[in-house]
């Protein structure tokens, strides 16, 4: 399922977005879509604070009361992926766009093909994510599989391996931390580290690290072994600096 929301407050675009999409999708059969429309950026950001957002975001830029840029960077404050598509009358805001890391950018009026440009770099970046997953054993024969990059921590409580994500909470029964660890490196080496037994961190949901524990983005915190500060320092440096975070 690819979930797209599109918000524009003019109702004559929006429809017509929502009509490009939808030919998109039915050109992509190996696809189900969900669309969700918006004519409201403060019903957007609404919806927005109480779901687990969607892949793909049709923004307007001129929109009513805010920039469609201002909602953007509240999409990015939640430090999510999801692939965002400007769309305006003008180029002005172009720079603007593009340092939010929008896919594409899109002027008024535009034709399909301009928006399936648009929507196969945004589908281009969503199926490499959609690879980034780990399958997580949840017992009765039934496997999870969650987006490595919605895993806040996992933590080893006894025979189990709790995984804390955005969304909640999983159950691996099987698998111990080691091979959890070995299965992360394999999808992403350098995002995930042991900074204290019984732990994994993603280095994505770090907020700060101190002398005794690391802070995430949720305000929970986990301890560090005494003097691992700079070694754990160095790896998140490394992972948002280099060929990791962006």
């Amino acid at each position: 399922m690819v979930r797209v929301a599109i918000c524009d407050d003019q109702q004559e675009y929006l429809a017509g977005v929502h009509d490009a999409v939808s030919s998109y999708f039915s050109r992509r059969p190996e696809f189900s879509v969900r669309i969700s429309d918006f004519s409201s950026p403060t019903r957007f950001l609404e919806e927005l604070g109480r779901s687990s957002g969607w892949d793909i975001v049709v923004l307007d830029i001129c929109l009513p009361g805010m920039l469609g840029t201002d909602v953007a960077r509240e999409i990015r404050r939640r430090h999510d992926r999801t692939e965002i598509i400007f769309i305006s009358i003008s180029r002005d805001y172009a720079i603007d766009a593009f340092s939010l890391k929008a896919v594409h950018y899109v002027v008024k009026p535009f034709a399909q093909a301009q928006l399936d440009e648009a929507l196969d770099r945004a589908m281009a970046s969503f199926e490499e994510k959609n690879i980034r997953r780990l399958l997580i054993n949840i017992g009765n024969g039934e496997v999870q599989s969650v987006s490595i990059d919605k895993i806040l921590y996992i933590e080893s409580q006894g025979y189990r391996r709790v995984v804390h994500t955005a969304e909640g909470l999983y159950e691996e029964v099987k698998d111990t931390l080691s091979r959890m660890q070995e299965e992360l490196d394999s999808i992403s080496l350098g995002q995930f580290i042991q900074p204290y037994r019984g732990y994994i961190v993603n280095l994505d949901a770090v907020r700060t690290v101190a002398s005794d524990r690391i802070f995430l983005n949720n305000g929970e915190f986990i301890l560090i072994k005494r003097g691992d500060f700079r070694r754990i320092r160095s790896l998140l440096f490394a992972w948002s600096f280099g060929n990791g975070r962006h």
